[in-house]
């Protein structure tokens, strides 16, 4: 119960009042616990007021009452918006998907606990005043329509192939391909790179809802998935190793490679030692400190930190690297002469944690 109260002290009040389903959850990502180690002041990933009542405390109701305009459906543009209709704005949620979740829908996939906070969410904005509009893009003229007073850019990181020599072969996906292709999503790079049975059970899964089935689709990729038996991912931060673990658990042989020299960037400590420890159970390959990385047609090669060369082989290769932010709407939108506020990684590839703290910051100076 103590990481559950960190993440909601209100928890008792709310199981008493016959409200569970809006307790905020815990999603056992130990950002609790992991500041221990370090020295650092405890603070929770998911509810960025505990432990910093004083300096973050409830915002009273907005003075004056604004129009305000959130882009974007995943975490941090979710939670802009739900506490902005807290705080009494009129609020307009933009999504050019089908569905709320953006990348956290994925990172659900692979991180069962995270479907908690997706869920928790979801549910926040569905019982809110919030007007949620999907599959609409942001344009300054919509905006204007709109009669927005004030614009939230909660639009994601921008997820660009890096220069990895190989990188444009057909058996390699990067982690936008992959999202799409587990999540029933399709693009012209992905038709190129797969069978026509794959691309059917793709659309036969998003056209009857299976693949919105975050549960349905972590079960049915345990029987079939459109990936060989060997899989190399390249990037060993939080992406590339939850998606390690998410391969294993399917009975893939999985082997990852990075150039930086410490694997598990975007974990916190002890999510960290614990995750290296399990993919190391698991028998997934992890080098890192690796150099001249290059894909080749059945293998990933690199010089390994000792400088001797090296591969692993792969039947698929997994690019989960290469994510940065992205402020393109955002400054276009101030050049539209918009009050802007950004929040999530478009701003910097900050995950949970981030998103959630910066929209409570946005939402609070608005």
């Amino acid at each position: 119960m103590g990481r559950k109260l960190l993440a909601d002290p209100h928890l008792p009040r709310k199981l008493k009042e016959g409200r569970p389903q809006d307790v905020l959850p815990c999603i056992y990502c130990y950002t609790c616990i992991s500041a221990i180690y370090i020295q650092e002041h405890a603070r929770c990933a998911v509810n960025p007021e505990t432990c910093f009542e004083s300096l973050r405390p409830a915002p009273p109701a907005a003075a004056t009452r604004k129009r305000v305009v959130v882009v974007g459906g995943g975490p941090g543009g979710m939670e802009a918006a739900r506490r902005l209709d807290r705080a009494g704005h009129e609020v307009v949620l933009l999504e050019r998907g089908d569905q709320l979740g953006g990348t956290l829908r994925f990172a659900a996939l692979a991180y069962a606990a995270n479907e908690r906070l997706l869920d928790w969410l979801a549910r926040q904005v569905e019982a809110s005043h919030v007007e949620v509009r999907l599959g609409t893009v942001a344009t300054p003229e919509l905006l204007r329509s709109l009669s927005a007073d004030a614009v939230v850019v909660a639009t994601g990181a921008r997820r660009s192939m890096p220069p990895i020599p190989g990188s444009d072969l057909p058996h390699v996906f990067s982690g936008d391909d992959l999202r799409r292709l587990v999540l029933g999503e399709s693009s012209e790079a992905l038709e190129k790179k797969t069978g026509w049975t794959t691309r059917l059970a793709t659309k036969i899964g998003a056209a009857t809802g299976m693949t919105a089935n975050l549960d349905f689709v972590r079960r049915a990729t345990h029987q079939w998935m459109p990936l060989g038996k060997r899989i190399a991912i390249v990037g060993g931060e939080l992406v590339g190793l939850e998606l390690a673990e998410f391969l294993s658990e399917r009975g893939r042989t999985v082997g990852v490679v990075d150039d930086v020299p410490r694997l598990g960037a975007g974990l916190t400590i002890v999510r960290r030692m614990r995750l290296i420890e399990e993919l190391e159970e698991h028998g997934v390959t992890l080098r890192a400190g690796a150099s001249d990385i290059r894909i080749e047609a059945e293998c990933v090669r690199f010089t390994d930190a000792a400088g001797q060369g090296a591969a692993i082989l792969a039947d698929h290769v997994i690019v989960a690297k290469g994510a940065s932010g992205d402020l393109a709407l955002a400054e276009q939108l101030r050049a539209a002469s918009f009050a802007v506020h950004v929040v999530g990684d478009c701003r910097g590839v900050s995950y949970i944690e981030g998103a959630m703290r910066s929209a409570a910051e946005v939402a609070a100076a608005i």
